[in-house]
């Protein structure tokens, strides 16, 4: 059995990591903003940020969305082939994205909600990037 070398196994802990904190990120930004607007609406508001972002991170148009949530299973998926700093650099683009959204609707009420469990997890993500 091959094993790889260190930094081969670096990577894939630190690819798994970022999957891990971004896939729980969603879901929390997920219960807290459909608790203030709406499943419907929250469904819109992250399709129309997955489409602005997709084309410069293209992994983030396979995530399905619908008003039950985003699908966690079909995001792991998603990102299987991509480095980890590709897919923290994308989501960091789609949260975002996400806030300016939330801001135009509701002018900052979800992102005093949000801010505080997002910018912990994306120095997170920083800090699982610089391991590597």
């Amino acid at each position: 059995m091959f094993l790889g070398t260190k930094d081969e196994s670096r990577a894939e802990l630190a690819h798994g990591l970022i999957v891990d904190l971004y896939s729980n990120l969603l879901a929390e930004i997920w219960e807290v903003v459909s608790a203030l607007v709406g499943e419907t609406v929250l469904a819109l508001l992250f399709t129309l940020a997955i489409r602005t972002m997709g084309d410069k991170h293209p992994f983030l148009t396979s995530i399905p969305v619908s008003e039950e949530g985003v699908s966690i299973h079909k995001m792991r998926e998603a990102c299987q082939q991509i480095g980890a700093l590709e897919i923290h650099r994308g989501f960091q683009g789609f949260i975002n994205h996400l806030f300016q959204l939330f801001s135009a609707l509701a002018e900052g009420v979800i992102g005093r909600e949000l801010f505080p469990k997002v910018l912990s997890k994306i120095r997170e993500g920083e800090r699982i990037i610089s391991l590597k």
